[in-house]
């Protein structure tokens, strides 16, 4: 995501020409806009960009940055974000689908390395929760408001009851049940099919094939894993296989379509 973020350092920098309390408004409502999920994230930039240039003239022309946005800075924000094209699809999977195949991946590799392949529940509540801080994100805009929208506190109300109910789901269920066992076919199985997974997808998402066929090559080293007697050798498969996949978490390319159009 180089230019994504070529983008974003240029408006922060133009954010620095707002002084005073202007500048802390503005900051408000940029973090807003740029949280909103559901929004083409280069869309948002050029939108914060046009936006700064136009608080930049009306600060030098001598008025508040608070009276372009009147009484409710988030509607006015929102109405900014209405106009702005949705997030394309290979954008989702571009920055979650890693977060998905890590939390598998880190999964399958650890029961490669047991050799009785068994799986607790409390073993994934780390992930879980890992999950549900990102999925916490949307949940708090809003927040930095000075006047909090129903909208956002409804928000919060769903992320802290979730934080609160899904821990206790999982304590309960951990205590009740015993660990499950997987057998070295199914998991097997789970290799080839999330690995096809990966492949279809490539050739579906071309604009980010490359992430995703490297995702395919991890789910073959862990194929690879299951396929080999226990040994120090799968031990070894087990740990690169990990390794490979937490680099992966933080590669994000990007179509060189998106890089010309911006």
């Amino acid at each position: 995501m180089k230019k994504l973020k070529q983008l974003r350092t240029a408006n922060d920098q133009q954010l620095k020409a707002i002084h005073g309390t202007d500048y802390t408004y503005t900051e408000t409502v940029i973090g807003y806009l740029r949280t909103d999920l559901r929004k083409d994230p280069y869309a948002i930039e050029q939108a914060i960009n046009d936006l700064l240039t136009t608080l930049t003239d009306a600060q030098t022309a001598g008025h508040r940055v608070a009276a372009f946005f009147s009484d409710d800075p988030q509607t006015a924000a929102d109405n900014i974000l209405k106009e702005l094209p949705r997030v394309p699809a290979w954008y989702l999977f571009d920055q979650y689908w890693p977060i998905v195949m890590f939390l598998f991946a880190s999964i399958i590799f650890t029961m490669l390395v047991g050799q009785e392949h068994r799986l607790s529940l409390s073993s994934i509540a780390a992930p879980v929760a890992v999950v549900f801080a990102f999925i916490g994100v949307p949940f708090a805009r809003g927040i930095s408001f000075n006047k909090v929208s129903s909208k956002t506190i409804f928000g919060l109300l769903i992320a802290f009851a979730l934080f609160i109910i899904v821990p206790l789901l999982i304590g309960y269920f951990s205590a009740k049940t015993n660990a499950f066992s997987f057998s070295r076919p199914l998991l097997i199985s789970l290799c080839v099919g999330i690995g096809l997974v990966n492949l279809c997808l490539a050739g579906y998402f071309r604009t980010i094939a490359l992430l995703l066929i490297s995702w395919t090559g991890i789910w073959l080293l862990a194929l690879l894993g299951f396929l080999l007697p226990a040994s120090s050798l799968t031990v070894g498969l087990a740990i690169a296989g990990v390794l490979c996949a937490t680099v992966l978490l933080f590669y994000h390319p990007e179509p060189k379509s998106v890089i010309a159009a911006n």
